[in-house]
């Protein structure tokens, strides 16, 4: 029987994101997670404090970006690659803690995730401002990195840091999200794409 905390919030996160918030019973997680319901309860009184606990978790600490990357780039191509890196090892991590064996609608597991995240923006409560933060930290990662790579005279010097850290944003961003929908994301192929977006920036 689990009755671990910790367990709880992994079983509950499969079913979030493989099922979703508004079908997902409390009777259904406490028997996923081996538990009654009063057993459930004594962990999470209400499903939106265990959603939010699940979200919590996997979404706000996950993604923040002392706990996904690693930076010790001394240029912009260092700084891409262990970018990719973060970016690949978080991405594992999540798959096998998604990837129990059952596929419902056969999608990959990043697929599964992304629909958490949509999940997130529906239920959690005042979400806006803390999904800002994930996505500026990100941004501001590549505003550094790139200001740093104009000043050493990596990059060509008539570029526009912010616009230029928001293309490199978004072409990870979008790509993460599209690719999604097939086999999940390609880290090489992000790669690759970082670096020739590189290329044409440099001096």
């Amino acid at each position: 029987m689990f009755t671990n905390r910790d367990e709880v919030l992994e079983k509950a996160l499969r079913i979030f994101a493989k099922m979703n918030y508004e079908k997902a019973s409390q009777m259904e997680i406490a028997k996923t997670c081996g538990l009654s319901k009063a057993g459930l309860v004594y962990y999470f009184p209400f499903k939106l404090d265990l959603f939010k606990a699940v979200v919590d978790k996997y979404v706000f600490d996950t993604q923040h970006s002392k706990n996904k990357f690693n930076f010790t780039a001394n240029s912009l191509s260092e700084f891409i690659d262990q970018y990719v890196a973060g970016v690949e090892n978080t991405m594992q991590r999540l798959v096998h803690l998604l990837d129990d064996g059952n596929n419902p609608s056969g999608c990959s597991f990043n697929f599964y995730y992304y629909h958490l995240l949509m999940q997130v923006r529906l239920y959690y409560p005042n979400v806006e401002k803390k999904l800002v933060v994930i996505f500026e930290q990100n941004y501001q990662l590549w505003k550094s990195a790139i200001q740093k790579a104009k000043e050493n005279g990596e990059i060509r010097q008539d570029l526009d840091v912010e616009e230029t850290a928001s293309m490199f944003w978004q072409m990870f961003f979008g790509t993460s999200f599209e690719e999604s929908f097939f086999q999940g994301l390609d880290t090489q192929k992000l790669s690759r794409s970082l670096h020739f977006l590189y290329s044409l920036l440099k001096a």
